[in-house]
């Protein structure tokens, strides 16, 4: 296809855009990696650069067509999925570096790069990123703002807002807003809390409800001259939750990359399998893994004051875990959700939340309780450990031919017991929907804002709640 085509569905003339409308072409965009129903696209297109996104909002908005915006697809919560038909836009060709400031320390992208090509490029200045997120090297700058990223660096940084300086965002009328500093004309961006109230914050973790993010600013930070991963274990989630706390407290964080919490069912399936000889009234019933970056001196001395820590809290240093999953989890990039059981279904459905460390163990309990409750499905849990708090990740894996309906049931369940436990939304899209719609206040607010920037209701409806072309003003 050559990059003038002419979209069908309207008969408007986008110039250097490609456009997909044979339906065998949109079948890959109907859904991203969550249990959430997929849409079914009417066109998709491939923005080159900002204008070019401008273009075809421009001709959705003249078609009254909804837009949904598709970054890498490696979420897990449907908001790529296109609910209401329309057309989506694809930022995977808007992949450029645009700007790299070492005096200032900051990197500006375009939102469709994929953080291995942006690591990749970062690596020969000795400079990173605060935030790669657990999705991986594959997932989008844009994706992961606009959804709430967490991952390698939230002991460090918490998640991925705290790490923008600034974005380019198009709204629903074409107007090309900056962010922060860069919205004076020719400051450019290095300072996010500026002008005003904070409308980068506006689009962090809006699912493309308020705009579509075309570029991002990050702050940028050295690459650790050393990283070394630890394991612990503890007699339960309770007492993981209290150290957790205590080591946050205490500002523990400052030298550690990553850190997630296994259920014990995970550390004994990894720990056996590598080790069939291992007693297995040794291992401990949560489980810790740690990676520290930084000095050599550094990494030593805070490794010190954990052991000391985790053993004022029950527990200890468990280094069978580290060597046979967490260190090449960590060497390899594999991420968390890559533990046992993930290949013996199809599909895995994903539900992330957000809690406070001493809710740890009512989280875990809500895990237990689902899998007596739907036990024909596998069952599993991971926490991503923050500067503050945690992100819980709930994991069930199903057979998507035969069992997704089933699923779907489950994790509406589940979405329902983790507020009830004082968890609350993460990434929250079309998964946690309902949920968003139920904070009274917040969400009127949300609608208000739809309304005034968005008011034919076109970009991404369904997202957070937000469908105001089905839903009445209140």
């Amino acid at each position: 296809m050559n990059d003038t085509t002419r979209n069908a569905a309207t008969g408007r003339q986008l110039e250097h855009v490609t456009v997909f409308d044979d339906p065998i072409d949109l079948l890959s965009y109907r859904r991203d990696c969550s249990v959430v129903k997929p849409g079914t696209a009417e066109v998709a297109a491939q923005p080159a650069d900002t204008d070019d996104v401008v273009a075809v909002i421009a001709d959705a908005v003249h078609a009254s067509r909804p837009v949904y915006v598709r970054g890498g697809g490696t979420m897990y919560a449907g908001g790529a999925n296109p609910h209401a038909g329309g057309t989506v836009i694809d930022l995977g060709r808007m992949n450029r570096v645009l700007e790299l400031d070492l005096a200032r320390g900051i990197v500006v992208v375009e939102a469709g790069i994929r953080f291995a090509d942006l690591l990749d490029y970062l690596e020969p200045y000795g400079q990173t990123v605060g935030i790669v997120p657990s999705t991986g090297p594959a997932a989008t700058v844009g994706g992961a703002v606009s959804s709430h990223a967490l991952g390698t660096g939230s002991p460090r940084h918490q998640s991925m807002g705290d790490c923008v300086a600034g974005l380019e965002v198009v709204l629903a009328d074409g107007t090309r807003l900056r962010t922060g500093s860069a919205a004076c004309k020719d400051a450019g961006f290095f300072q996010r809390y500026c002008l005003g109230p904070d409308l980068t914050g506006l689009f962090i973790g809006g699912d493309a409800v308020f705009g579509v993010v075309t570029a991002v600013c990050l702050w940028l930070y050295p690459l650790p001259e050393v990283r070394k991963t630890f394991s612990f274990g503890f007699p339960d989630a309770h007492t993981t939750g209290g150290f957790l706390s205590a080591l946050q407290g205490r500002e523990l964080t400052r030298n550690i990359w990553y850190a997630a919490g296994y259920e014990g069912a995970t550390v004994r399936a990894r720990v056996l399998a590598a080790e069939p000889d291992f007693a297995p009234a040794a291992i401990p019933g949560f489980g810790l893994g740690v990676e520290f970056g930084g000095t050599e001196a550094a990494i030593d001395e805070d490794h010190a004051r954990l052991v000391a820590l985790a053993r004022e809290y029950g527990g200890d240093e468990f280094p069978a875990f580290n060597a046979a999953y967490f260190h090449r989890l960590r060497h390899d990039e594999s991420y968390w959700y890559s533990f046992a059981g993930y290949f013996s279904r199809s599909r895995c459905a994903i539900l992330m939340s957000s809690l406070p460390c001493d809710r740890l163990g009512a989280f875990v309990d809500v895990i237990d309780a689902q899998r007596v409750r739907w036990p024909d499905f596998i069952w599993g849990a991971a926490s991503v450990v923050c500067r503050r708090g945690l992100h819980g990740g709930v994991l069930a894996f199903y057979d998507e031919q035969t069992e997704w309906e089933a699923m779907l049931a489950a994790i509406d369940a589940a979405t329902t017991a983790l507020i009830s436990a004082g968890c609350i939304p993460y990434k929250s899209g079309k998964i946690w929907a309902r949920h968003v719609q139920a904070c009274d206040a917040y969400f009127h607010v949300l609608e208000l804002i739809k309304r005034g920037i968005d008011p034919g209701g076109l970009l991404s409806p369904g997202n957070l709640g937000l469908d105001q072309r089905r839903a009445p003003a209140r």
